[in-house]
């Protein structure tokens, strides 16, 4: 929570409290069970059009995407706040920070007031200078969230008086309504996607004099020039890749003369293309994994494919005057990751080994993430530069004091979804039980495939709960075992083998 947000709210005269509330003939508990599932709330409460989560959680993020207030207004408006306080059952706030100079606090309750009676109350109250900017705008709004949830339970009192239960709902039948939970989704999560595109811009960092790092919009990139050539470390994915593209061609006058991919995933290659007179170096079996997980794309872009292999062993490479000492970690991120670590500046490259401040993505397929080989990897390359400056995968410039919080992260998650399995508990059970939010790491959006994907607590947990399941039957891929099937391995000088 905002503790100093928070006491100004609750002195502020900035807004008389949104609140209203109506009395169901539903029992409470019956009620709460679906509240507590958000991403079912466009189903009966016409103010959502799209909600992810699936459970209400204390300190976790909520995302969703608002309908307008007049349905001929031409917006939607994705929003996302923090659960600050849950009485399961009973209660649950959220904060928004989200909007400068805006804080608000929005509380759903529900009170018993007889055997199978209800009362389901809305409160919402804001502050600051962004919110008295648009104050008409907010009250507006503020008004159609309550009006629209109250009718939202009114429909839930006749579904329950008609069905006895609300199962319609948890588990539709009707093909109407799965087709219209469908369209719902594909439009408002186009929302969220303009939000990403929009305000996740590259951003630069000068890292040492000819080193940058150009964050976001994709994986972060390493830029280094020197001696009259340069060299990229991961190139991004569109749009990222192209504001990449255009940063060097007017930021850095030598030509780039050689790639470096990190590991194969999308959101780190898809620019290589980009540079057409550069030799693309990764790890050997790097190109035959790029084909085998995204074949479509690049079976068209085979000219952005790596050329050069690194073996297991490692590699030194130079770039003008400066050496990159090219390494492979074992099996963590995926079965072929390379870490790029530059002795002259003392600053590493880890690529996805590390998701700085981020929930991170899961590969779940033979060739992706081994947990307890990415928590190793990680302590080692931290050992090995106990003083490094971090460029990550995915988030801010990090330290290595960073790096080993992000292992323990990693090793409390693969414990935690071990043990539930254990336990015997199905996924969403696990998702219900497993607690993250002392991590205090944040959502992360990515596009691959025509497909909005998210990095969320939920997320984590189901994708390791996944691998490990997936493991025990199959067993975990072993080194030489073969993991692709199409494209063909490359040596160290490029050549196909």
């Amino acid at each position: 929570m905002d503790e100093l947000q928070a006491s100004k709210l609750a002195t502020s005269n900035d807004m008389v409290p949104v609140e209203g509330s109506v009395e169901v003939e539903i029992p409470a508990d019956v009620l709460w069970d679906l509240f507590a599932r958000p991403n079912l709330w466009p189903r009966w409460n016409p103010c959502f059009l799209w909600a992810l989560n699936s459970t209400l959680v204390k300190d976790e993020t909520l995302l969703w995407c608002f309908g307008p207030i007049k349905k001929y207004y031409p917006y939607v408006m994705p929003a996302t706040a923090t659960i600050i306080e849950l009485e399961p059952g009973r209660k649950v706030t959220w904060e928004v920070t989200a909007l400068p100079g805006f804080y608000a606090q929005h509380t759903y309750s529900i009170e018993p007031i007889g055997a199978n009676r209800a009362r389901f109350r809305s409160w919402e109250n804001a502050t600051g200078k962004g919110f008295l900017r648009m104050k008409r705008f907010w009250l507006a709004h503020f008004n159609f969230v309550k009006e629209r949830s109250l009718a939202g339970a009114r429909t839930l009192e006749q579904i329950y008086q008609r069905d006895g239960n609300l199962y319609s709902l948890i588990e539709p039948t009707d093909r109407l309504v799965a087709l219209k939970d469908n369209a719902l989704t594909a439009i408002s999560a186009a929302a969220p996607l303009w939000f990403y595109q929009m305000y996740v811009r590259p951003s630069v960092a000068t890292l040492a004099p000819g080193v940058h790092a150009v964050l976001g919009g994709g994986g972060n990139s390493l830029v280094v020039e020197s001696a009259g050539e340069a060299l990229i470390v991961d190139t991004k994915f569109p749009p990222g890749s192209n504001h990449l593209a255009k940063w060097v061609k007017k930021n850095v006058p030598s030509p780039v003369t050689k790639i470096v991919n990190t590991h194969y995933h999308y959101d780190h290659t898809q620019g290589n293309e980009n540079y057409p007179h550069a030799s693309i170096i990764a790890h050997a079996l790097a190109p035959d994994l790029m084909l085998q997980q995204d074949g479509e794309f690049w079976s068209r872009h085979q000219a952005g494919l790596p050329s050069v292999g690194v073996r297991d062993s490692g590699q030194t490479i130079t770039i003008g005057k400066k050496s990159v000492q090219l390494f492979y970690p074992g099996p963590a991120h995926t079965r072929a990751d390379l870490v790029a670590y530059l002795p002259d500046d003392n600053i590493l490259a880890t690529g996805d080994l590390f998701f700085h401040t981020y929930y991170p993505f899961f590969d779940p397929s033979r060739a992706g993430v081994s947990i307890p080989g990415l928590v190793t990897a990680i302590r080692t390359v931290a050992d090995r530069f106990p003083t490094a400056r971090v460029v990550p995968g995915h988030g801010p410039i990090a330290t290595i004091d960073d790096l080993r919080a992000y292992a323990a992260y990693l090793e409390h998650l693969f414990d935690a979804v071990a043990r539930a399995i254990a336990a015997g508990q199905s996924e969403h059970e696990a998702v219900r039980t497993i607690a993250l939010s002392g991590w205090k790491r944040k959502v992360l959006p990515s596009f691959h495939g025509a497909r909005l994907a998210w990095g969320t607590r939920e997320n984590n947990i189901r994708n390791v709960y996944r691998v490990l399941v997936a493991q025990r039957v199959a067993g975990p891929a072993k080194p030489g075992m073969p993991l692709a099937a199409t494209g063909p391995q490359i040596t160290s000088e490029g050549n196909p083998s």
